[in-house]
Formats: structure tokens, sequence, C-alpha cells
């Protein structure tokens, strides 16, 4: 990721957006990464993929809409699931039959 940071995003990217790489998704979500300075990003991205907030979960006392796509690859089905059964908050887990973990992107059908 650091070493070559153009690389792991056109590599990331299509996993992220599972879509073809010519999608208007595709582009969109690549042209964002490519526009953040990439120590930012980096640093974004270290956070997101270290930090844990699982015991945070039974403080969240407001209602939720979990929207979960059901085919991600960064985040799967059993992790909605999971954070549906923690929250203190009443909330409610919708799968939506779509690829990628950025459905607002891969199927704005949805929205």
């Amino acid at each position: 990721m650091e070493s070559n940071y153009k690389s792991w995003i056109d590599g990331f990217a299509p996993l992220v957006i599972s879509g073809d790489m010519d999608s208007v998704a595709f582009q969109e979500f690549s042209r964002t990464l490519f526009n953040v300075r990439q120590d930012i990003s980096l640093s974004v991205f270290r956070t997101i993929f270290t930090f844990d907030l699982r015991y945070f979960l039974c403080r969240v006392t407001v209602p939720c809409h979990i929207i979960q796509s059901s085919k991600d690859l960064a985040v799967p089905v059993a992790v909605s699931e999971y954070i549906h059964r923690n929250l203190s908050g009443r909330s409610i887990v919708k799968v939506i039959s779509t690829e990628g973990h950025l459905p607002q992107l891969s199927a704005p059908e949805y929205y």
C-alpha cells in the first residue's frame, strides 16, 4: 500500500466497488482516492483496517438502519448481523442483492 499507492488503488477499487473498471462507480471511487493526499489516505485506511469499536456498540442507543451488500468482500453479512445483535438501540438490517462495499456507488438504484 505505501510502496506503490497507485497500484494499490488499482487493485483495491475493483474489490470495493465490485464492478467493471470502466464503470462510473469505479472511476468515481478511484478519482476520489487519487485526489486525496497519499499520506492522509494511508492514515485513514490504516485506521479503518486496525481500529476495533466492537466494545462501543452496546453504547449506541439511537435507532440504526444497517445496509449490507449481499456480496461484500470487505465486510461480510455476518458483520452486519453482529452489529445488529450488539447495538443497544432498535436496529434493522437490510441486505441488498448487490456486490461491493459501496452499494451507493455500485447499486444506486436501491437508493
